[in-house]
């Protein structure tokens, strides 16, 4: 069986297509290495497609496997004679939209994991009046981005922080769980971080 190899040149689109309608055909029928055909003919195609959709360049071969190994298991779903190579294309397009939100999901939870862990330090630290002396100004920032919250958020951040009051006990002077002290301060703490990049800008964003 004729089958394309890289560098030889190619007849158009029409012959690519029997090329690969012709592997497909080999590897429907028992014949696992004419995948590699089919490989040869779409990887650099698949590249430029979904090069322009992610946002870290070095995911694109990643993709580009995944891709292949959906579309090797997903082959009897394939009709031949309909174009394999946009066939393909559509698989690696749907893999490439699942790897960009992977990649955004996990930085925009890194993003906020690291301002949680920044401004609760910068709480800690004003309580304890450290680097009060190196930092004044973002301290009063921070008092003032405290009192901006709303009031029963101010007082759940002041009794854990300030007053030192353990979870259980602020839960019960609101009427609530444990569970929602947590998701109270998590909020609080993204919202005074937002607040402190607005009022110190770049000494908060280097602190």
């Amino acid at each position: 069986m004729a089958m394309y190899t890289p560098g030889e040149p190619m007849l158009g689109a029409d012959h690519l297509q029997g090329e690969i309608d012709q592997a497909v055909r080999a590897v429907r029928g028992g014949d696992r290495e004419a995948f590699r055909a089919i490989i040869d003919a779409c990887e650099s195609r698949l590249r430029v497609t979904v090069a322009p959709m992610l946002p870290d360049p070095s995911s694109v071969e990643d993709v580009v496997q995944q891709a292949f190994v959906t579309s090797y298991r997903k082959l009897d779903q394939y009709q031949l004679g309909t174009g394999f190579i946009s066939w393909i294309a559509t698989i690696a397009r749907y893999e490439a939209l699942n790897e960009r939100r992977r990649w955004l999901s996990e930085h925009s939870f890194k993003r906020r994991y690291q301002d949680d862990v920044r401004i609760e330090q910068a709480i800690v630290n004003a309580n304890q009046e450290q680097r009060l002396d190196s930092d004044p100004a973002l301290v009063e920032h921070l008092h003032v981005c405290i009192d901006e919250l709303r009031d029963r958020a101010a007082t759940v951040v002041r009794d854990h922080y300030f007053r030192q009051l353990p979870n259980d006990a602020i839960a019960e002077s609101h009427g609530r769980n444990q569970a929602w002290v947590r998701l109270v301060l998590h909020r609080a703490r993204l919202a005074i971080a937002d607040c402190l990049k607005l009022r110190a800008g770049g000494a908060y964003e280097h602190s």
